[in-house]
């Protein structure tokens, strides 16, 4: 389980040590320094050994160049990566002449595609037909996922990961199950290979089969997609997520909340970039209905570029605190977004 991340001289971040918890919450405006944390991350775990460090430096590829991503706030002379893990510390330093990485001996890093994974914000949506991917699970777009589904649908999920709710343990079953409850109509996927390197996709939805993804709401492509990394994780993964809440109404914003609170509790650990009121506010519900801990949910928030993060917990009341417990309300600019508006129109 990572413990903290700091930073200092990487994009917009001057320096900043956010702590990270089994569900981490990265809130704020548009082009605030959000995803800059999750790259970071990669970016620190791309200069490591691994089996799948190739594709990791490809993903990584678009801000790795240091003339490309210090500091001009401050004129960073060098790019400075610390991760603390319950085992340890790895180091990532970029400067214009070199790149050095250091680890402790007993830190075992997540692993790119075998205990890391990324869904990035530009992750592909609706398709019929999908690749399947020996070597990759995932990928940073979702593009291996309906694959990976095809090749585990009949094989149960992580004991700790079960849905009692659905008809079975299988993964088809278990993702059936979250479907329909995030989406809030009985919804299934279903897969068929119909080449060594192919998949298709249809949709059952409400008695009516074999939907093609372009004829039913996108938010059921993006959605399956998250659900296939969420439920083929083990606990003691990393997932990182930009914009998990993509083309979902409301609601099923909301009850995707409930979903991390249940991955987050059994030991997978979410990082997750969001603008999405509603999906916090469900985890305030779920801390509140004692599905997930308080000490298991951190916030942190970023009003603007130039802003340094501001913490904040949730109690056992479901109510924002400081780190000390004393209950605070959320900073204004994100949940009054419209507020001065509903009072005018009143």
């Amino acid at each position: 389980m990572l413990t903290r991340i700091s930073i200092t001289g990487y994009k917009c971040l001057d320096r900043c040590e956010p702590a990270l918890a089994p569900l981490t919450l990265l809130v704020g405006p548009n082009a605030s320094g959000k995803s800059t944390v999750l790259q970071a991350m990669l970016l620190s775990f791309s200069a490591f050994k691994q089996q799948r460090q190739p594709y990791l430096k490809e993903v990584v590829k678009p801000y790795a160049q240091f003339e490309e991503v210090y500091c001009r706030y401050s004129n960073a002379k060098e790019i400075r990566i610390d991760i603390d893990a319950d085992a340890g510390r790895c180091t990532f330093i970029l400067n214009r002449s070199e790149a050095k990485k250091t680890r402790t001996p007993k830190m075992v890093l997540p692993a790119y595609e075998e205990s890391l994974f990324y869904l990035s914000a530009g992750r592909s949506g609706p398709e019929e037909i999908s690749e399947l991917n020996q070597e990759m699970r995932i990928g940073q777009h979702g593009q291996y996922a309906v694959g990976f589904l095809e090749q585990r649908k009949d094989k149960p999920v992580h004991a700790d990961l079960i849905r009692p709710e659905a008809h079975a343990n299988t993964l088809k079953a278990q993702l059936a199950w979250w479907l329909s409850y995030i989406i809030g109509v009985e919804t299934e996927a279903r897969t068929e290979k119909i080449t060594a390197a192919s998949v298709k996709t249809t949709f059952h939805t409400e008695g009516i089969e074999s939907i093609s993804p372009f004829n039913t709401g996108a938010g059921n492509s993006f959605l399956l997609k998250l659900l296939v990394m969420c439920l083929t994780a083990q606990p003691g993964d990393l997932l990182l997520i930009e914009n998990p809440e993509i083309h979902l109404h409301p609601g099923a914003q909301s009850r995707l909340g409930g979903l991390f609170a249940y991955i987050a509790s059994r030991g997978v650990q979410i990082l997750a970039e969001t603008h999405c009121e509603h999906l916090i506010n469900r985890i305030r519900y779920e801390t509140y209905k004692k599905q997930i801990s308080p000490a298991d949910v951190i916030i942190h928030y970023k009003p603007g570029v130039r802003d340094p993060f501001e913490t904040l917990f949730i109690n056992e009341r479901g109510h924002f605190c400081d780190n000390d417990r004393k209950e605070k309300p959320f900073p204004t600019g994100f949940f009054d977004s419209t507020l001065a508006e509903l009072l005018e129109i009143s």
